[in-house]
């Protein structure tokens, strides 16, 4: 627990954020879902990259929820715990819930992300859901888009 704590804060929190959307997560789990290798690729980017990926918990939740049901708990906890290590979750509370609430989102939960990826300074959201996000101040992409941004700076 010691060692995770001492890599959470050598983490550069100036870099672009990248908040990861809860099919993302799952798309970088299941080899077989679409953007597979697009996912793990965003992953690998935050996680020494040069860009700050961040999470929601109710993300993890619903990975948690699916993964748990398709492959049993332990691999959800596992799962879990390794974008847990991979990523720094975005705080949704009160303030985040009431922005939700006043958004256009087709749905609350995809509010609270928006709501986590406006008030955390996030400079893109990764989501293969064409609909959600299309209202937010914080650009939305898919990770083989992101994927081409990297390479394009590169």
């Amino acid at each position: 627990m010691h060692e995770q704590a001492t890599q959470r804060r050598k983490r550069d929190f100036n870099a672009r954020r990248v908040l990861f959307d809860t099919n993302i997560l799952l798309d970088a789990i299941d080899e077989r879902r679409p953007e597979s290798q697009e996912a793990c690729f965003a992953l690998r980017q935050c996680n020494g990259g040069g860009d700050l990926g961040l999470v929601t918990s109710g993300s993890l939740k619903d990975v948690y929820c699916v993964l748990s049901k398709r492959f049993g708990e332990k691999k959800a906890r596992k799962a879990v715990s390794l974008f847990l290590d991979l990523l720094v979750v975005a705080p949704v509370g009160e303030e985040e819930c009431l922005v939700a609430m006043k958004s256009n989102e087709p749905d609350f939960e995809d509010g609270q992300v928006r709501a986590a990826a406006e008030l955390n300074d996030v400079s893109i959201i990764l989501t293969r859901d064409a609909v959600a996000f299309g209202y937010s101040m914080v650009r939305t992409m898919t990770c083989a888009e992101y994927r081409d941004l990297i390479l394009a700076e590169s």
